[in-house]
């Protein structure tokens, strides 16, 4: 072989070594950029429980498992809300009274739980105003105000020691004919705490669920911020906060009368229902914001302490663990308890808060 071609040869092998070099380079960079790699967050959103539900996964690319608790909610929806026809709840409503109708596990645990908050407050929450509700048909375009008999007739089918439990039989029986469950005011709570165990068995560590303005969140996010959820101001527009909640862990719930109304002859009829006299609360208070650790009780306390009254509210929260309140009068004064001050950061610097500790 001449040298010529010998060293054809030659500068042809090592124009090759280079090209495997490079593209052995090539591929270690590659995978030491997809290994080092920090996922962006997903979120989603859908129009569930008669509101937009939305989640947010932190350093995630599992799209399967947004999805499918997407899915779990939507199945409580059918199976837990009384405005679906087929659910549980609507099952147990149409049936005659004393007739025990058999449900899944999950629907004596949620009507249990407003039953023990119904005993907490003594009755202030129940999850049997379903009468009282359907009566005043606020937040649909029946609304109207009935007159005072009709009320007293709702009331007398509001009371929650009628609502029987068997776990025996799997079932549940109403005593009186026209009673009806509705689990409204804990249902969505219940709801954001099932889901966030279902992310969390599923390897997810930075989430924040929004169901319609109750927020639960967990892990923080990524690199130790906390997440920052609004205060809403009940005398401005969705989405005007008052200022906002830091936290890493726990469920943040707000009530007031900006949620849902309508007015007549200049009077705003709110949603919140007294079970006392049978027509919306009027107490002085605007919302009231709870912050807890399971969004259950954040959003049976919301309601309940809004239809106690400031200084009932006050003593209710301090008598219980773990929960944190935000009250926001009609004259627009806020008062907190020491642990929701620590949270909080107010958007306007010059907010003056009413501390309570004790």
């Amino acid at each position: 072989m001449s040298d010529e071609k010998t060293g054809r040869k030659i500068r042809i092998l090592r124009i090759l070594a280079l090209a495997v070099l490079a593209v052995g380079l090539f591929l270690f960079l590659l995978i030491r950029m997809n290994r080092n790699r920090v996922p962006e967050s997903i979120d989603g959103n859908r129009f569930l429980l008669d509101t937009v539900v939305s989640i947010r996964l932190y350093d995630s690319e599992q799209y399967d498992i947004l999805n499918n608790a997407f899915t779990l909610i939507e199945k409580y929806e059918g199976q837990l809300s009384r405005y679906e026809n087929e659910s549980e709840i609507s099952r147990i409503n149409a049936e005659p009274a004393g007739t025990p109708v058999p449900v899944s596990e999950a629907a004596r645990e949620l009507i249990r739980t407003g039953i023990r908050y119904a005993q907490l407050s003594g009755g202030t929450f129940d999850p049997t105003v379903g009468p009282l509700v359907d009566l005043w048909g606020i937040g649909s375009e029946d609304a109207r105000i009935p007159g005072s008999e009709e009320i007293d007739a709702a009331l007398s089918l509001v009371n929650y020691s009628d609502v029987l439990i068997d776990d025996e039989s799997g079932s549940v029986t109403l005593e009186n004919e026209g009673m009806a469950l509705d689990l409204g005011g804990i249902a969505k709570g219940w709801i954001a705490d099932r889901t966030a165990s279902f992310l969390l068995d599923n390897g997810e560590r930075h989430i924040l669920i929004n169901l319609g303005g109750n927020v639960l969140v967990s892990g923080g996010k990524p690199g130790g911020e906390p997440f920052r959820i609004g205060m809403q101001d009940p005398f401005d527009d969705r989405g005007r906060y008052m200022g906002v909640f830091k936290l890493d862990e726990g469920s943040v719930v707000s009530s007031g009368i900006y949620e849902r109304f309508f007015e007549s002859d200049g009077i705003r009829y709110h949603h919140i229902l007294s079970t006392t006299d049978g027509y919306p609360v009027r107490n002085g208070l605007a919302a009231v914001t709870i912050l807890s650790a399971g969004s259950v009780d954040g959003d049976a306390l919301s309601t309940t302490v809004f239809a106690l009254g400031l200084e009932d509210g006050l003593e209710l929260v301090m008598s219980l663990d773990g929960i944190e309140a935000a009250f926001i009068t009609l004259e627009g004064k806020v008062i907190m308890t020491k642990g929701a001050a620590d949270l909080f950061e107010a958007s306007d610097p010059g907010l003056q808060l009413e501390l309570r500790d004790e």
